[in-house]
């Protein structure tokens, strides 16, 4: 009887093949199991001179399969990889770069933040002088007023001669924010400078806005600065063909 038993489980665990109208059927799903093949394990860098470097070192191994891509994924992340490998046709990922970035800047801050963020996080050119210049005239406790008709602003504050009676701002301004890998130029995008106003009898500081106004088209730019960058890095390579470079 246990007999008889096991055998009906092995026959009905054993797959059966039907031909039914030129079509092949089976009763069981199959799976099938891949060989194990070695791969390589994708090593991360935090900047486009490593990458630079490592391809230098590895690109004639005989392992590697080539060409090899360096794909720009974005603005602060760059991808390498293999082309089809012989045996499985699947691509071998090699390397990957995360660029090490400051924290993103807060839109709206305060009067010494955003001296402080300009300074620090922004590189240096007229616009930012500019805005260096202009909050320098008004302190975090002065009362600062302002006319406001939606395009541009005029400000002005209640202590010293500095702002005495109105000053029109600059509604758009120039900035280069610290926003992609330190190895390329960081790209200038425009932005909308607002100030609101601060009053003394409730103690409410002016607040200072820096607010990006290009639809994020820098980081076109940042792409392409950075595949600029490893296309005249690896030109050897690039121009043998061992390299291709991708945004």
């Amino acid at each position: 009887m246990l007999k008889e038993a096991i055998e009906k489980i092995v026959s009905l665990a054993t797959p059966e093949i039907y031909e039914i109208d030129g079509d092949t059927y089976t009763t069981k799903a199959m799976d099938r199991v891949a060989p194990h093949i070695n791969q390589p394990k994708v090593i991360a860098f935090s900047s486009l001179d490593s990458i630079v470097a490592v391809i230098k070192a590895e690109i004639n191994r005989a392992e590697i399969t080539k060409p090899i891509f360096v794909n720009i994924d974005s603005h602060e992340h760059v991808k390498v990889f293999t082309t089809y490998r012989y045996d499985n046709l699947a691509r071998d990922d090699l390397y990957v770069a995360g660029a090490d970035l400051p924290r993103p800047f807060a839109t709206w801050s305060g009067h010494d933040d955003a001296i402080i963020m300009l300074r620090s996080r922004f590189v240096p050119n007229n616009d930012v002088a500019y805005l260096l210049e202009l909050l320098s005239r008004i302190s975090s406790d002065d009362s600062v007023a302002s006319e406001d008709n939606g395009v541009s602003q005029k400000v002005s504050a209640t202590v010293g001669i500095a702002l005495k009676g109105f000053e029109n701002i600059r509604p758009r301004v120039l900035l280069a924010p610290y926003r992609t890998f330190l190895e390329v130029g960081q790209p200038e995008s425009e932005f909308i400078l607002r100030i609101k106003a601060g009053s003394k009898d409730d103690g409410t500081p002016p607040q200072i806005g820096i607010i990006e106004a290009d639809g994020g088209a820098w980081k076109l730019t940042a792409k392409s600065n950075i595949a600029n960058y490893f296309r005249a890095n690896l030109a050897d390579l690039v121009e043998q063909g061992s390299v291709v470079v991708t945004e």
